[in-house]
């Protein structure tokens, strides 16, 4: 019989392995509403890491934000994500992954709406914090959700549309931002101890995608792979079930699949925890050994860089350009020889220390100095989109480049042409120019940093490739940690440092492409370790 144009065994022929049961469900109406439930989820995760970088300049006198205050809450979403990566693997493959889907999006968008309460910025950074530790839970769980709900030839597809709902979210954040944040808002709760501004209000908007997330997981079944690796056969054969008569709008007992094979991840002797933790190990262990483990501590380095790369500069560019335009609004753009300031004498001229500062001279002839925060005018969130668009139609590129050129070339050169652009901004003097080296910048370490998943697949059998990546993200958001915290002690040293650091960490992954294996051919592929 032929399904959606999968040649399906008749039910007949035995117990049904998990890929030949959801190639008899089809493919329909199920994947097609799970598409829809997935696009709150992905726009979740871009307003969890990013949504701080678009408050930051009118969020600095409320908050008394310094520069140091500002690196930290673009790397607090990603230092919780380190902090709870393994944690919520292991709880995804013990509890499930619709209840951790469910119960994360949940707890993200109540603290999510929560940081639009904080009165100071301590406060702030520690709900970023948790946003992040927790956010990572149902991101995880929703990789491993895709997967599971379909069969070989349409995973890479779903997952291309994950990429594109990333780059919707990207898009979409600026343009909230651009709606929201230019208001004069200002309304007072518990007797003015909290002002609600127009930033918090888009604080807690940016609450409502896993608010929406929570919801919409909430009518999807558990994983039936989960069920068929716990031992649950009747249940995960129910959802297939259900899957079918979904996807063909046919009765659920005409369903050709009677029976599920057993299938297990990880077989221990006992049932202590100790005895658990020890079969893990037993799974996990030829990671950390040669040669695997120099593969893995390449990529990890590679994906280090590139994330060192474009999320540092990327979260920095809305504060960079607001800078630009107050620069812009108070000085004239000509000096005395006729010719534009450069970036960094925008960034760091001699008056910027007054730019958000206003001196009041009260009847006794007392200074006060009132802070005023950076206005935010419409080309820093049209500048952003411009980035966010660029990325998109990189990305779109690299699709088809990288069957034409390779993986280890498409990324040396990604790498190289970001290295290349993130120089050319210290000496870059026009508007459009910096606008568009960023944008290229931020397209190419990206893309840099995306094919490393498709490296790893290359390079390690399938029972260590989630470990692997999750390996290499973990030690990518160590990067964007890293930068975010450096970017402005740099910059408070040189407007140079930031530069030299961000293009040496991708010439730095550019020349760790080198060492990189090649991919293995069909008859030398590394075998399946059980």
């Amino acid at each position: 019989m032929i399904v959606n144009g999968e040649d399906v065994k008749s039910a007949d022929s035995g117990p049904a392995d998990f890929e030949r049961a959801i190639c008899s469900s089809g493919y329909g109406k199920f994947n097609y509403l799970l598409l829809l439930a997935v696009l709150p989820a992905s726009c979740a995760s871009i307003f969890s890491s990013s949504s701080t970088a678009y408050v930051l300049p009118s969020a600095e006198c409320d908050l008394e934000l310094t520069m140091l205050d500002k690196g930290l809450l673009n790397s607090m979403s990603f230092a919780g994500m380190i902090s709870t990566n393994f944690l919520w693997g292991f709880m995804a493959d013990t509890f499930g992954r619709k209840r951790i889907m469910f119960y994360g999006y949940m707890l993200t968008g109540l603290i999510t709406l929560a940081t639009c309460f904080s009165h100071t910025s301590w406060l702030l950074i520690l709900f970023k914090f948790f946003e992040g530790s927790i956010i990572s839970g149902p991101y995880a769980a929703l990789m491993s959700y895709l997967a599971e709900v379909h069969d070989e030839n349409h995973r890479s597809r779903t997952y291309m549309w994950l990429g594109v709902f990333f780059s919707l979210g990207n898009i979409s954040l600026p343009c909230i931002a651009w709606l929201i944040i230019p208001q004069k808002w200002n309304w007072s709760l518990l007797h003015g101890f909290v002002e609600i501004k127009s930033w918090r209000v888009f604080l807690a908007i940016c609450s409502l995608p896993a608010f929406l997330a929570c919801i919409t997981i909430f009518f999807f079944p558990e994983s039936p792979r989960f069920l068929l690796l716990k031992g649950r056969r009747e249940e995960a054969l129910e959802i297939f079930k259900k899957i079918y008569s979904i996807n063909t709008g046919k009765p659920a007992d005409t369903y050709l699949v009677k029976d599920l094979e057993d299938e297990y991840s990880i077989k221990s002797s006992g049932d202590k925890w100790k005895e658990k933790i020890l079969s893990s190990w037993e799974q996990i262990k030829p990671l950390f050994l040669p040669p695997n483990v120099f593969n893995l501590i390449v990529i990890s380095l590679i994906q280090l860089g590139a994330t060192i790369g474009s999320n540092s500069l990327r979260l920095w560019m809305p504060q960079l350009f607001s800078l630009i335009e107050s620069y812009k609004v108070s000085h004239v753009l000509k000096d005395q020889m006729g010719s534009q300031p450069s970036f960094c004498y925008m960034l760091n001229s001699p008056e910027k220390s007054n730019d958000n500062v206003t001196v009041i001279v009260n009847s006794t002839a007392e200074a006060v100095v009132a802070c005023v925060s950076t206005e935010l005018n419409s080309t820093v969130f049209v500048n952003s989109i411009v980035i966010a668009l660029t990325g998109v139609i990189g990305y779109t590129l690299a699709g088809t480049l990288i069957t034409v050129v390779g993986k280890k070339k498409l990324m040396a050169i990604c790498f190289l042409v970001a290295a290349s652009c993130c120089g050319s901004l210290y000496w870059a003097d026009d508007t459009n120019g910096i606008l568009g080296l960023s944008s290229v910048f931020v397209a190419m370490s990206s893309i840099g940093g995306a094919t490393v998943v498709n490296i790893i697949v290359d390079n390690f059998p399938t029972c260590l490739r989630t470990m692997a990546v999750s390996t290499a993200m973990t030690i990518g958001r160590c990067g964007a940690v890293i930068g975010n915290l450096l970017f402005p002690v740099l910059f408070g040293l040189s407007c140079l440092g930031p530069f030299v650091m961000i293009g040496s960490a991708c010439l730095f992954a550019a020349a760790l492409v080198i060492l990189l294996p090649q991919k293995p051919s069909t008859n030398k592929k590394p075998k399946e370790i059980i």
